[in-house]
């Protein structure tokens, strides 16, 4: 398991050491005058691949359902989750482009995290879903189970989790993942209120709420 301690900087600790190497690159090409311009190329895109911004929930409501990453919600459906219940299924499709930090849907208890390790598959062939490395992420909330799945895309290389058990709020940086998609997997009773083709933005955007059980 590749656990990484996320923090609050504007460029996620992930990228500390690549975005490193390419600043100290792009010194020696400006004092060398060769390909000065195109390493500052890929410092900046690098800076921004990694860039960690502040999100704020849209609204501060304890049984809101807060988007765990930004990309495109591909599907929504019901399956079997994690703990071997009915539950509702939806699929977000993550890009590069995206910030690629991964946050806790709502507040919960973080009870497991399993890394899977694979290959780095186009995450929208059916190879993918067998073969592309994942982490499956089990929390607790009140009376409530929900899980989620991290599986890598193109372009990730490698799965990163800033915690892998613990008291989580909404919003908690837990992951990190520059490409792939997010399955998010809900009590059936949930309520979402976004669709297929809308566009989310992790910590911040509220798909649904959690069912309230007085």
């Amino acid at each position: 398991m590749n656990v990484s301690f996320t923090t609050t900087q504007i460029i996620a600790k992930e990228g500390w050491k690549i975005c490193g190497i390419v600043f100290v690159l792009f010194l020696l090409a400006v004092l060398t005058h060769f390909a000065a311009f195109f390493m500052l190329v890929v410092l900046l895109f690098l800076l921004f691949i990694y860039r960690n911004p502040e999100r704020i929930p849209a609204e501060d409501d304890p049984l809101a359902v807060i988007a765990p990453i930004d990309g495109k919600i591909t599907e929504i459906n019901r399956c079997m989750d994690e703990f071997g219940k009915k539950s509702l299924y939806i699929k977000i499709r993550s890009l590069p482009f995206d910030v690629s930090m991964v946050r806790s849907p709502a507040a919960a208890v973080l009870s497991s995290a399993k890394t899977t390790y694979g290959l780095f598959l186009p995450p929208y062939t059916k190879e993918a879903l067998a073969l592309n490395e994942c982490v499956d992420i089990k929390c607790v909330k009140n009376s409530d189970n929900f899980a989620m799945r991290l599986r890598a895309g193109v372009f990730s290389r490698k799965l990163y989790l800033s915690k892998d058990r613990g008291n989580i709020r909404a919003g908690t940086r837990i992951a990190f993942m520059v490409d792939g998609t997010v399955e998010l997997f809900l009590p059936l009773e949930a309520r979402i209120k976004l669709s297929i083709g809308d566009y989310v933005k992790g910590g911040e955007s509220v798909m649904g709420y959690f069912a309230y059980k007085g």
